[in-house]
This record gives C-alpha cells, structure tokens and sequence, in this order.
C-alpha cells in the first residue's frame, strides 16, 4: 500500500478518475449514439449485439464510477483491464490489418496497453486512502 500521506492519497485519487474517465465517457456516449455503437460493433463482426451492447455500455458506467469513488476498485480495474486486453485483441489487432492501416491501430494498441497497465497498477495497490472502502 501506498504511505498515507497527503499528497500521495490526492495523487491517487487524480490517477483513479483519470484512468476511469476513457471508460466513463466512452460508456456516454455508447449510450447517447446506441444506433453508432451498435453499427461500429456490427463492423467489428462483434456477435449478438443487442446483448453485448448493453453489458459494454455497462461496464463502461458502472466499472469507473466504482473507481472513481474507491468502492470494489480492485474489481472494478480488473474487469476493465480483462475487457481492455479482449477489446484490443478482437478490435483493434493492428497486425491483421493492410499495412497503410496498420499504424493508427497500432497506436490505439499501445495506448490500450498503457490504460490496461494503469488498471493493473489499481489492481495491485488498491485505491489509496481517498476511497469508499480503502
């Protein structure tokens, strides 16, 4: 854990909402444009969409929220990661792409890798003393 001191429990609590908000505001506005969502998943070759869908808008509300307030955060950061990684591997595999492509989805893949290890970190140290449940 963390020392419980000032600065680090604020600096905690800046990198949980940071974090958090990439899924927060992409859970927003899959809700907001459901009919853009669902043609970007159906795109993607995503399989049964109109469950799928729901339970990403989901996660991606709920999961941050949890973050962000420090309540099941180790949870929370895990279910997003896990999430994060089949994304990544199902969406955004650069590799398979022509080589023109390659390089704009390479980059959402190494951003994805940094957000997955940010989740991890939460993973392995917890909230920090600003929290729901520390």
């Amino acid at each position: 854990m963390i020392p419980d001191d000032g600065l680090n429990a604020w600096l905690m609590l800046a990198a949980r909402c940071a974090i958090a908000s990439v899924f927060l505001v992409s859970g927003i506005h899959k809700g907001i444009w459901h009919s853009k969502a669902a043609a970007e998943f159906a795109r993607d070759k995503i399989p049964m969409i109109p469950l799928v869908l729901p339970t990403v808008v989901f996660l991606h509300l709920a999961a941050p929220i949890c973050i962000i307030v420090g309540w099941q955060t180790e949870l929370a950061a895990l279910a997003l990661a896990v999430f994060t990684v089949a994304a990544t591997l199902k969406v955004h595999a650069y590799w398979r792409l022509p080589k023109p492509e390659q390089l704009g989805r390479s980059r959402i893949t190494i951003s994805n890798l940094s957000v997955t290890g940010g989740l991890l970190l939460l993973v392995a140290v917890g909230p920090g003393p600003i929290a729901i449940a520390p």
